[in-house]
């Protein structure tokens, strides 16, 4: 169940009802009363806090693309008093919201940690997956439960032959291609595409030329035998 979506529900409805079970503990009537109003207030404050940080991160990520043909971006948030580690904190946050859009609560809920650690690049999607929607939020129990998925990768990774290719920055891309909402920003996606599919064009040709090569000098050896 999400908790904290169905309070954004409630309160919007101006109707609050409180998770929690006074029924299990002895406390006074009028003390309930003031523990649910309290209970209210930070709840609207917390999804105050939310709404900013989602704010935050989208502005300071649609800026950066702004920045991306100069290449100033980094000093117009020093300029304004953040730091490599500010941007990244946010730009990590930015991937789960994005990721993630219908838990905007719960993740502008989690600690830095959590954050860097679900955001990690040997975290698959799925695991992450899991960890968001089991509503997981301490970074030492994250850490714990990915271990194993981490270990695994390794393992498999041991396996396979050389690759060249970064497959989970172009299957990021196309996840971002499918969820982007900005104009700018797809502008700037197809450009990327656009520039791979020249790159991959030019590879083909290379790959061709190679094997042409090996055929001859097969052919070259066949005739002097």
């Amino acid at each position: 169940m999400d908790v904290f979506g169905e309070l954004q529900k409630a309160v919007k409805k101006e109707i609050y009802v409180s998770q929690f079970d006074f029924g299990s503990c002895e406390i006074e009537k009028e003390d309930i009363e003031f523990i649910k109003s309290s209970e209210q207030k930070l709840r609207k404050r917390f999804m105050g806090i939310s709404d900013s940080l989602y704010d935050i991160c989208i502005t300071i990520n649609q800026i950066s693309l702004k920045f991306k043909k100069s290449g100033d971006f980094m000093k117009w948030y020093e300029a304004n008093g953040l730091t490599k580690d500010n941007i990244s904190e946010f730009n990590k946050r930015f991937i789960l919201f994005q990721e993630f859009s219908d838990k905007k609560d719960f993740i502008a809920s989690l600690s830095n940690h959590s954050v860097r650690i679900l955001t990690h690049k040997d975290v698959t999607a799925d695991a992450r997956e899991k960890i968001i929607d089991g509503g997981i939020k301490k970074a030492e129990t994250i850490k714990e439960l990915l271990a194993p998925v981490k270990d695994q990768i390794a393992i498999e990774f041991e396996k396979k032959t050389t690759s060249y290719v970064n497959y989970k920055k172009l299957e990021k891309m196309k996840t971002r291609i499918t969820k982007v909402e900005d104009g700018n920003e797809l502008n700037s996606l197809k450009a990327d595409v656009d520039a791979l599919e020249i790159y991959l064009k030019d590879m083909k040709q290379a790959v061709k030329d190679k094997e042409k090569e090996w055929e001859h000098k097969n052919n070259l050896k066949l005739v002097k035998g």
